[in-house]
């Protein structure tokens, strides 16, 4: 019989990890709320839609590769090491982007037609997904709080899918009144994320010393 409370404790894991990981002004957020603004929240929604599909694929891919670390033991600790220094350099870039004055968002200038498509298309493009949920949920999996296996596997990725689905759509219906918060909440959410990475950085390189 399957475990539902673990069932069930995965799927809030991926859903607050892709919720709070795209809370944050980006590629997908961004261009949504340019989508409500352009076209209408109707099609930002559709937006939305094609955006969780590519999502769903990342979210998997990731986990698979978490699992095969978890097969290979040897490999953790070069993966620590690294995460040493991976995790100070987004400190850095989030504590820079922290300081500047203005929000500055790139989002693609091309466009298509049909708004689920071009969700589609430009969730399939982010070229953070994949490192984000293999990361995090390798990180987890280290902790003993994440179990890379099935059902959890599954039950993660679908709740990861209607966390992103949740804050995308969030921007959809709010794209006006967000539009003049996002200076305020990119500036602020950029130093809590600076802070979470230099934390982050500090125990992997505990833990590497500590192995060492």
């Amino acid at each position: 019989m399957s475990d539902y409370p673990q069932i069930l404790y995965h799927f809030i894991v991926g859903f607050a990890m892709a919720f709070l990981g795209l809370m944050s002004p980006g590629l997908l957020t961004m261009t949504t709320l340019n989508t409500a603004i352009d076209r209408g929240a109707k099609n930002a929604v559709k937006f939305a839609f094609g955006a969780i599909i590519p999502i769903f694929i990342q979210a998997h891919l990731a986990l698979l590769g978490a699992n095969y670390i978890k097969a290979h033991p040897q490999i953790i600790t070069s993966f620590s090491k690294i995460a040493v220094i991976v995790f100070f350099i987004l400190a850095l870039i989030f504590f820079k982007q922290f300081r500047q004055r203005k929000l500055v968002i790139k989002t693609p200038r091309f466009s298509i037609n049909n708004s689920f498509l071009y969700g589609l298309f430009i969730s399939a493009i982010n070229p953070l997904a994949i490192p984000f949920y293999f990361t995090y949920s390798t990180l987890l999996e280290l902790k003993a709080w994440l179990k890379i296996e099935e059902p959890y596997i599954s039950a993660f990725v679908v709740g990861a899918v209607l966390g992103a689905f949740a804050i995308l759509y969030i921007y959809a219906k709010n794209a006006p009144k967000l539009l003049g918060k996002l200076q305020f909440i990119a500036k602020n959410f950029k130093l809590i994320l600076a802070l979470i990475m230099l934390g982050l950085s500090l125990l992997s390189l505990f833990n590497v010393l500590r192995t060492t």
